[in-house]
């Protein structure tokens, strides 16, 4: 008996369910969420653009107060690949009026949809969202502070790459602006966990405060950093978060930084390049490198982006354990 799309994803699923109701944070999920994500979203990446009806019924709001392209699409295909109904709220609505984020989400939950994604300028705002809405929150990106679905994405294409379910022996170069980014924030968490080596190549200027803690391998040294690593990660240079006060020029920083062939031929042989995009080209990566090229994975996020968001969504809309999420409206 041939089993359809949907009979197949619910027998990987196998009754099984996520801790949280909500996903602001990497430090909500275990090992063992971690395993039912990837397990299940490999699943979803296999039937691509198949449109499923697991969700049918259920709405999502994407309420996005900071500008986007890759999270906002992923998002929204996602819930359509679903069969849910989708609708967006920028920033420019209802908070430029000076409504604050709690009014703003409160009135988007009492329209009863199941999912509200929340993109934000400021850090924990998806969280404070979390404890006062009966949808559930899934963080897009807060601040400096965390983006738990990109590095979600990300750990699923380094664990596909190296065909293993941890980075034991692997090493990872995370090459950037650490100081403002959030993927780094969750990334290196995360990359710790797995047991993974982490080095950061980056100019001292843009070394946060206390980083060290993070048990990470700190280079000024772009090259040594790279030398016989498995994975180069780059960060994006975040000019809107004035981030180039940091540095002399985007130019002198290309030049010291910026990720060539030359530069990644220093990795191990079947090293692989990420980076969340946008790539900012001749800067963080330099144009010789394309998307395209055997060594660059930047796709394949993408890719697996819309799968961990598939998988994320349809966890937090049709539930199996018939546990209900609490909250209080204030």
């Amino acid at each position: 008996m041939t089993l359809t799309p949907e009979q197949d994803l619910i027998n990987v699923r196998d009754g099984r369910d996520i801790s949280p109701f909500d996903l602001y944070s990497v430090d909500q999920l275990s090992l063992t969420d971690l395993g039912v994500i990837f397990e299940i979203a490999r699943k979803f990446r296999e039937y691509k653009t198949y449109k499923f009806n697991l969700s049918k019924g259920n709405t999502q709001i994407n309420c996005f107060f900071e500008n986007s392209t890759r999270t906002l699409a992923s998002f929204d295909l996602a819930a359509k690949h679903l069969s849910m109904d989708t609708t967006s709220v920028w920033w420019s609505s209802s908070v430029k009026k000076w409504e604050s984020y709690l009014d703003t989400a409160q009135t988007l939950d009492a329209y009863n949809s199941k999912i509200i994604v929340v993109r934000s300028t400021q850090a924990w705002v998806a969280q404070m969202l979390s404890r006062h809405t009966g949808a559930s929150i899934l963080n897009a990106g807060d601040g400096w502070h965390e983006h738990p679905t990109q590095w979600l994405l990300d750990i699923l294409t380094i664990l596909d790459h190296c065909e293993s379910e941890d980075l034991k022996w692997k090493t990872v170069t995370i090459v950037g602006d650490i100081m403002h980014s959030r993927v780094f924030g969750s990334l290196v968490r995360l990359l710790k966990q797995l047991s993974a080596t982490v080095r950061v190549a980056c100019p001292m200027t843009l070394w946060p405060e206390k980083v060290e803690q993070f048990g990470v391998e700190m280079y000024s040294d772009v090259e040594k950093a790279l030398t016989w690593v498995d994975i180069v990660y780059a960060l994006r240079m975040q000019e809107e978060r004035w981030a180039t006060g940091f540095i002399p020029s985007l130019r002198e920083y290309s030049k010291m930084y910026g990720i060539s062939k030359k530069r990644l031929s220093l990795a191990a042989k079947d090293a692989i390049l990420l980076h969340p995009g946008p790539v900012i080209r001749d800067i963080d990566i330099h144009s010789a490198l394309s998307a395209v090229d055997d060594q660059s994975h930047i796709l394949k996020q993408v890719e697996n982006g819309l799968a961990i968001r598939k998988t994320l969504i349809w966890l937090f809309t049709e539930r199996m354990d018939g546990k209900t999420k609490t909250f209080t409206r204030k």
